[in-house]
């Protein structure tokens, strides 16, 4: 193999290197489709307030379920748990998605920051071993 071969073949791979650097055509495209979802995404609705409404109804309808099934005494906590964490998870669901929507609302805003504080105080005592 020829020494000056491995040197021209070297300096063609630095030169080619130098011309992709300098088109920054890949980036333009992918600042461009960055841009094209995240316009997309931003005009998208979060949640209305019919979504909200519906939400916070299955919420209460789970702490009704939740204190049903503290009065029974056939239940077990074992058997009470997964509506701690159906709870638990529908809280997360609506604050997440009802502090864009609601922003206007400051009644059913309130109300949205009321129902969570019930049912994380619910989820909290359940966890501590409150009804133990």
């Amino acid at each position: 193999m020829d020494v000056n071969e491995i040197d021209n073949l070297h300096q063609a791979k630095l030169s080619t290197s130098n011309k992709i650097k300098k088109d920054n055509g890949f980036r333009r495209i992918l600042d461009q489709r960055l841009s094209e979802i995240n316009a997309a995404t931003a005009q998208t609705p979060t949640e209305s307030k019919a979504d909200v409404l519906e939400r916070s109804d299955k919420i209460l309808n789970l702490l009704d379920d939740y204190a049903r099934g503290l009065t029974d005494p056939g239940k077990t906590l074992k058997d009470i748990e997964p509506l701690v964490e159906g709870i638990k998870k529908e809280v997360r669901l609506i604050e997440a998605g009802a502090v864009d929507s609601l922003h206007n609302d400051k009644d059913l805003e309130r109300f949205i920051k009321d129902l969570a504080v019930i049912a994380n105080v619910a989820v909290f005592k359940f966890h501590r071993g409150d009804y133990i």
